[in-house]
């Protein structure tokens, strides 16, 4: 079983929007982590938090050697889940065995990001998530601040820590950099190809 530098499971930090689909593209192809069933994981976990259980075991029972690519779940009308905001640090000390990365672009291609992507800024704007309470990210400066925010809390969680890789997918290098921080060395065959890009145009935020 390949695993990146040996780490049984993977946890993917960064908020959605961030290149997160092309990080998880690669943890697939490149190595065997339960990729599929770490969709749902953030839903279990968080209701294991609500019941004050260990956060981890169910998730492991039902899914082991997970691969999880969002800890956020922003995307359905009853989810204001943000597990790297609530439980990091729970999450941290119940892995040690874990990988932790961090997916995070420029603040402005994040906007832009947002903007383009369906309804996310209206979710967002209406969910109650710490940072960014209900009616809160309408407007681009309160986004940025919140993103901002969000990218220094995870980075000041795992700092010094080596169980920790921050990633910018708009940067060759830094993709680059995460293939060797895996373990393997670059290999120019594989193709970065970036991952639910956005298909269509939507107007700027207030």
């Amino acid at each position: 079983m390949r695993r990146c530098s040996g780490y049984d499971e993977v946890f993917q930090v960064g908020l959605g929007k961030s290149g997160t689909t092309t990080i998880e593209k690669f943890f697939a192809d490149r190595y065997d982590y339960n990729v599929t069933c770490g969709h749902n994981l953030s839903v279990l976990i968080q209701d294991e938090a609500n019941a004050r259980r260990p956060l981890l075991d169910a998730a492991r029972a039902q899914c082991p050697h997970f691969y999880i690519s969002e800890l956020s779940r922003v995307y359905f009308p009853k989810d204001s889940i943000a597990l790297q905001l609530t439980h990091m640090n729970a999450l941290r000390l119940e892995a040690p065995a874990g990988l932790f990365v961090h997916c995070a672009r420029n603040t402005t291609k994040w906007l832009s990001s947002v903007a383009r992507w369906s309804n996310l800024r209206e979710r967002l704007a209406n969910r109650d998530l710490p940072g960014l309470p209900r009616g809160v990210g309408w407007k681009d400066e309160e986004l940025r601040e919140w993103y901002d925010g969000v990218n220094a809390h995870v980075a000041f969680t795992f700092a010094h820590r080596r169980n920790y890789v921050r990633v910018n997918v708009d940067d060759p290098a830094s993709l680059r950099a995460l293939e060797r921080f895996c373990g393997s060395t670059p290999d120019p065959s594989y193709h970065w190809v970036p991952q639910n890009v956005n298909r269509r145009v939507s107007p700027v935020g207030r």
